[in-house]
């Protein structure tokens, strides 16, 4: 039975992002090498077509060859991510996904003062934007 069609990335269509956020601009037999595990030439092509298809992923062709770059910034995937996973699986409440996090021990009550304390003067900076000169 066919997978149904996410815009979302899949585990594999993220490794091969990071390797395109990373190097810039790869072919797909760049892509392949530079992914961990040992997929084959046509299954590396398929989802560079998938993640085109997405709009994740353009290229452009040099002689013989596809060259693909990431057409979405990494921060613009990953913000797309949160509020899918928020969506599904935390009813849209960030403050559950924290709170997850906290129970599980994947962040600590430090660790979070301390993202607080770092995201106050960007919020505050914004505000001020917001309102204007004196």
């Amino acid at each position: 039975m066919a997978r149904p069609h996410s815009e979302t990335l899949t585990k594999r269509e993220s490794q091969i992002m990071e390797a395109l956020w990373s190097a810039g601009a790869l072919t797909a037999d760049q892509v392949r090498a530079s992914l961990a595990s040992d997929l084959h030439d046509s299954t590396v092509r398929t989802l560079l077509r998938i993640l085109e298809s997405k709009g994740y992923v353009a290229h452009e062709v040099r002689g013989k060859a596809y060259v693909y770059r990431a057409a979405v910034p990494r921060d613009r995937a990953q913000r797309s991510a949160l509020r899918s996973m928020l969506s599904r699986l935390f009813g849209g409440s960030a403050e559950s996904l924290v709170l997850r996090l906290l129970e599980d021990e994947q962040i600590t009550p430090e660790q979070l003062d301390e993202i607080r304390k770092s995201h106050r003067p960007a919020r505050k900076r914004r505000s001020e934007r917001q309102e204007g000169p004196p």
